[in-house]
């Protein structure tokens, strides 16, 4: 069984696409955790704030679907 770390690389050689959700989720979490940060939020940067969250998560599920596939793919071999 890989680690994280290893199933990462793994998945960004076999999925070029992959770095670019890697670099879209950590900006989402640089404006997630600046925005949870401010003392009070407007209720429009709320719906904005829940907005980024459930993007986050997307790309969070999509970036482990390709890291099993990655594994897998390896365990066949």
């Amino acid at each position: 069984m890989l680690r994280d770390e290893n199933l990462k690389a793994l998945a960004r050689e076999k999925f070029h696409h992959f770095k670019t959700l890697e670099r879209k989720h950590q900006e989402l979490d640089d404006i997630i955790d600046k925005m949870e940060k401010k003392a009070v939020l407007t209720p429009q940067e709320e719906v904005e704030l829940k907005k980024l969250k459930a993007e986050r998560l997307r790309l969070r599920d999509e970036m482990l679907a390709l890291m099993k596939k990655a594994q897998e793919e390896a365990n066949e071999k």
